[in-house]
């Protein structure tokens, strides 16, 4: 069982459901904050942001100084703020304003990264795909060298496949993933258009989902191919809780 900000999640528990702002603000924070509202109506559990050096990557951006606003407002609309972390810095920044860390996909091969973040004591979720296999997964051995280097109880893993937009989902796959792993809180992190593969995921077990969410379609955004707008997310979180409720 982890603990993140007093939610407990855990197989076969009440699905823990984060909306995957990201970058889809555009750098403006006035955008950011709508995402946070749409999350919060929609009934999410979290909504997380990416946190970037201001020089580090060619990125919509918002600065620490936002990301510190960002943190206030979900508190004050009571939703947990998450963001993931693509720096030495940021991971240090990140330090005092979240409950858990979030390990992008890229980053969990990365042995010095992951260390930094073991030792600030927060648990942890990482995404499993990749960008350099072809079939866009980690392998197996990467996954437990992973789960042997944070070696602690307080981890989610999310199946994750990094493809945008996802069209290779293998819901046997995903039950494979679950039994190797059953340990471990699972979840998925599904860049599919739509919502069914992440469904089928939940319908299967999966304790967290992730998803991407954007303000309205055609508002033009980095991951817009695979972000939920509101009525979609508000979808997505009323079926996930029917499938609580019958589990």
């Amino acid at each position: 069982m982890v603990n993140i900000a007093g939610r407990e999640i855990y197989n076969g528990g009440k699905t823990f459901i984060i909306a995957e702002a990201g970058i889809n603000h555009n750098g403006d924070i006035t955008i950011a904050k709508r995402l946070v509202d749409i999350a919060k109506h929609a009934g999410c559990d979290a909504v997380k942001f990416q946190t970037f050096k201001s020089d580090e990557l060619p990125f919509p951006n918002i600065t620490y100084e936002e990301t510190k606003e960002l943190k206030r407002y979900c508190d004050h609309r009571r939703i947990i703020f998450l963001s993931t972390p693509h720096s030495l810095s940021a991971i240090d920044f990140l330090e005092p304003l979240v409950p858990a860390y979030k390990i992008a996909s890229p980053h969990i091969v990365n042995e010095y990264f992951v260390k930094r973040i073991k030792i600030k004591h927060k648990p942890i979720i990482a995404s499993t795909g990749s960008i350099i296999h072809q079939n866009k997964k980690a392998t197996q051995e990467e996954v437990n060298n992973f789960i042997r280097l944070v070696n602690h109880n307080d981890l989610i893993l999310l199946y994750c496949i990094s493809e945008y937009p996802c069209y290779n989902f293998d819901i046997e796959e995903f039950e494979d993933f679950m039994s190797r792993y059953g340990q471990i809180p699972v979840g998925i992190s599904c860049h599919e258009k739509g919502i069914d593969y992440t469904l089928m995921a939940v319908n299967s077990g999966a304790c967290v989902v992730e998803k991407h969410i954007t303000v309205d379609d055609d508002f033009e955004c980095p991951d817009k191919e695979v972000s939920l707008n509101p009525d979609e997310l508000k979808e997505l979180v009323k079926s996930i809780r029917e499938i609580d409720y019958e589990l």
